[in-house]
């Protein structure tokens, strides 16, 4: 759903021309400024007006809670006692653990990983998307300030511009400086170039600054925290400074497998696993785009803030769950054919080095191989997620009934509308979804430079 700059009078209704009350007003307009402070980066962006709905897509009927969630507690209740009573008998007659040891193990492994990579993406959205953007802002702001400083600088100093009657530079209508007219044109280079200096002192000391304390704080952990954390709750005292490398992106190696069979229960499970999550995000980014047309369900006629916050987010932990499962497959396909090939044979050099011999010193380790690969798991991964998403329309309209007022024939006549918002984000080609960047990066990198990628979330401000 496309945002579009418009003015900045269209809360009202055209049909019935109510405006909203003061309370709805406030909540709209103090959640349109985060809208437009996390998704689009800060920009004034105008709220998008929505065509007015028709009767028949709109309902006021509530529709019953959908299966599972419409169980009654005495059957949570009675699952929850039979589960407690098989367990506690088959610890007593010592049974269970010792049969179901090796498949406990198998799926606490495979579920960490599939939490270490879920809240990878999770945490890739959070660090890029939100504290991304507060940074980002933070920098504009200050490179416009230094500028500003620079310029003010010499228009005081050596009468590079009008001042007023106090001593300071005056500005025009749109805040800028008034310079006077310089016809050789050198005055120009001399400031952008000062101020490109400027900025490249500031980057460098914030570089040092943060640089010295990445160093102060590795030995601060190691002597204050973890001695704490042993005195208190028994944690060794390294645990902290190897938390980083025990939360690093689960991904197979020639140090830890070479069965093939070993290979895919370890390490291609969670991948299916993480796909069947990549489309439930997708399903519940659906819901709630359905759930964001609540107010021009009312009459209002422009997109719930709050509800578009929660399904962008959705929509950048979905892609990075992408990215991250791609880069995983093109691991185990790597360490598979490794295992299985011969080794001296002609097809391991697709793996090792490209097969064309004076590519060989351009793209060691076969990292063009490893490129295609990872432009191939992007692509089948969009188009499985299309696909996995137009099956599951039968499972998923319940819950979008449920949860906004859409009619059956409404909610029906806008499903594919909401399938085709996927759209953009299943192309593979477009720079702005990171694919070809992270391809590329492999290419000429190798395959660690894949991952991590800002995933921008605006459609209306230009990538940066």
């Amino acid at each position: 759903m496309a945002d579009d700059n418009g003015p900045r009078d269209d809360i009202t209704s055209d049909s019935d021309d109510v405006s909203m009350p003061p309370a709805l007003l406030h909540f709209f307009e103090s959640w349109h400024q985060w809208y437009n402070f996390i998704i689009h980066r800060g920009e004034d962006i105008a709220p998008r007006r929505t065509p007015p709905y028709t009767q028949d897509f709109v309902t006021n009927i509530i529709r019953p809670v959908p299966f599972p969630l419409d169980i009654s507690e005495t059957w949570y209740c009675a699952t929850l006692i039979a589960a407690i009573i098989v367990i506690h008998g088959s610890v007593d007659e010592n049974l269970l653990f010792k049969k179901a040891d090796p498949y406990i193990r198998w799926g606490g492994r495979v579920l960490g990983r599939v939490l270490v990579t879920v809240g990878a993406a999770v945490l890739s959205t959070l660090s890029f998307e939100i504290i991304g953007n507060i940074l980002s802002q933070v920098f504009s702001k200050a490179t416009m300030r230094i500028r500003d400083q620079v310029s003010a600088i010499l228009v005081k100093r050596l009468h590079w511009g009008e001042v007023g009657q106090d001593g300071e530079p005056l500005r025009d209508e749109d805040n800028n400086f008034i310079w006077i007219q310089d016809t050789t044109y050198p005055r120009e280079i001399i400031r952008e170039t000062l101020q490109g200096l400027a900025i490249l002192a500031t980057d460098y000391s914030v570089t040092l600054f943060l640089a010295m304390g990445n160093q102060l704080v590795e030995p601060c952990v190691a002597r204050i925290v973890g001695p704490v954390l042993y005195f208190f709750f028994s944690i060794p005292v390294d645990f902290v400074l190897k938390l980083p490398s025990r939360l690093s992106l689960p991904t197979p190696g020639l140090d830890k497998i070479r069965d093939p069979r070993t290979l895919w229960f370890e390490y291609g499970v969670p991948a299916v696993i993480q796909f069947g999550v990549i489309i439930f995000l997708w399903l519940l980014k659906i819901l709630y785009m359905a759930k964001a047309e609540r107010l021009a369900m009312q009459g209002w006629r422009v997109i719930d803030p709050q509800m578009t916050i929660v399904w962008h987010l959705i929509r950048a932990t979905a892609m990075h769950l992408i990215a991250y499962t791609a880069y995983q497959l093109v691991c185990g396909i790597i360490v598979a054919m490794r295992s299985e090939l011969p080794q001296r044979g002609w097809y391991i050099t697709i793996v090792d080095s490209p097969i064309v011999p004076f590519l060989v010193r351009i793209t060691p380790n076969g990292k063009i191989f490893a490129a295609a690969l990872l432009f191939f798991f992007h692509w089948l991964l969009r188009v499985a997620s299309v696909l996995g998403v137009r099956l599951a329309r039968g499972l998923w309209m319940p819950y979008i009934l449920w949860q906004t007022r859409y009619s059956r024939d409404g909610a029906w006549t806008y499903w594919p509308l909401f399938v085709e918002s996927l759209a953009d984000d299943m192309s593979v080609l477009d720079p702005t979804k990171r694919v070809t960047s992270r391809v590329a990066m492999t290419a000429i990198f190798g395959l660690r430079s894949s991952w991590p990628a800002r995933f921008h979330l605006s459609n209306v401000v230009e990538d940066d």
